[in-house]
């Protein structure tokens, strides 16, 4: 599945910013009902996953096996028979095509932890695709902590010992990873100085993406936005993927660093719905001059000193704010800000319920009633904050804070932004 977003229209309606009220006169998704949901859920569990692996998995029913891993994977669905069904699929992984490959690759990934080391393994040694080797790669080394980057290692400079793509040495960098950096001061990227005069969208976030994020909201002249009340505006964000993939694999989770805002669309796709998301675009998705929004960078090349060239100095050597850049080089695209009509019920054992993870962009929380009516969302919440301001442009900023094992909250950084505005 891959996140297409079509123009469509503005929504014709004004909501009071951080209005709390029921929206259900408002937004509507057909998806969203009991009804729906219950329905979808039967045809992707009785349907698309117990009645396509019944097949005996050929290239002539790939397809349908394609469609029964995503089902599984967007449902979080196994059981004995979808665990013997993977069994037969990786017995015959290295015949199948790479599209096949991949997509077995990330349904194991999301559901199964080690189980399928031995099988990642072997299609590791068998496979000449690069981006094959590296979700095998990813895979062994999250199933076995001792020995799985010597490993990886081991077998990069038996197959790849001249490649110098840009998987390879960020898989290459992820092996040589010790221990994590200290984080730099956030004083200095929450500056007015820093994108001055643009608006930036904070997305905080842990280590972590189990956890749920938070949203802050710089005004182009510097000082973050407030509520009536006086109250920092806020809101929760989860920025993790059903994969749970690292971010420079597509379908993994979002990437710290510079994200260019570019305006407002409403998404057609089942999952997104119908609240207006946020278009954004990463280094090599848009040109320099685009991403700059300086038509004298329209013969630049991207380079990560012209992207370095953004930030604060106590900034430039912290390896976790140039995640977008390296993402947006492994031609990841489509990653935006978004709500969702993804029942949160197929998530209630997880840590991060009841947000609703993506396939990597940044969600934000929605609840529907069961008539199909939008109650409440915090993605609403965001695009009525940037309405308030009058800003349709300007910058998202990821940034894993920390490791707490919990969600992000306004406490944390409420100190800071306090000192900034005291300035």
């Amino acid at each position: 599945m891959k996140y297409l977003f079509l123009l469509i229209a503005q929504l014709f309606f004004s909501i009071s910013l951080f209005a709390q009220q029921p929206l259900s006169d408002s937004v509507y998704s057909k998806v969203t009902t009991k009804q729906a949901k219950e329905a979808r859920y039967k045809y992707l569990v009785d349907t698309t996953i117990k009645q396509y692996l019944q097949d005996s998995l050929n290239e002539d029913n790939e397809g349908e096996w394609n469609d029964a891993l995503w089902a599984m994977e967007l449902t979080q669905y196994k059981d004995d028979f979808t665990r013997q069904k993977l069994e037969v699929a990786w017995d015959k992984a290295a015949k199948m095509s790479d599209y096949f490959q991949k997509n077995l690759l990330e349904t194991t990934y999301s559901l199964y932890k080690k189980e399928f080391k031995l099988q990642a393994m072997q299609l590791m040694r068998q496979t000449k695709s690069v981006s094959i080797f590296i979700r095998c790669a990813e895979y062994i080394m999250r199933a076995d902590s001792t020995n799985g980057k010597a490993i990886v290692s081991s077998m990069i400079n038996q197959k790849f010992p001249k490649d110098t793509s840009v998987g390879i040495q960020l898989l290459k960098g992820r092996i040589a990873i010790k221990k994590p950096q200290p984080l730099p001061p956030l004083k200095d990227i929450f500056s007015e100085n820093f994108l001055q005069g643009q608006t930036v969208i904070y997305s905080l976030q842990r280590n972590n993406r189990d956890y749920a994020g938070l949203v802050i909201i710089r005004k182009p002249d510097g000082s973050f936005l407030k509520d009536s009340s006086g109250n920092y505006f806020h809101t929760s964000q989860l920025a993790r993927a059903i994969t749970n993939y690292p971010f420079y694999i597509t379908n993994g989770n979002t990437p710290q660093g510079i994200l260019r805002f570019s305006g407002f669309d409403v998404s057609r796709l089942l999952y997104i719905g119908p609240t207006q998301n946020l278009q954004l675009q990463m280094p090599f998705e848009d040109s320099p001059d685009v991403f700059f929004n300086d038509s004298t960078y329209a013969d630049t090349a991207w380079s990560t000193a012209l992207y370095a060239s953004l930030l604060p100095s106590t900034w430039k050597n912290y390896a976790g704010i140039y995640e977008t850049f390296y993402a947006g080089e492994m031609a990841r695209t489509a990653v935006i800000m978004h709500g969702t009509t993804i029942d949160p019920e197929l998530y209630k054992a997880q840590t991060y319920y009841p947000q609703t993870p993506s396939l990597g962009c940044l969600c934000s929380y929605e609840e529907w009633n069961d008539s199909g009516y939008r109650v409440r969302s915090n993605q609403q919440q965001i695009v009525n904050a940037l309405n308030s301001i009058g800003s349709s442009d300007g910058y998202v900023v990821v940034i894993d804070i920390n490791d707490k094992k919990k969600n992000v909250d306004i406490d944390e950084v409420k100190p800071l932004l306090d000192e900034l505005s005291d300035q």
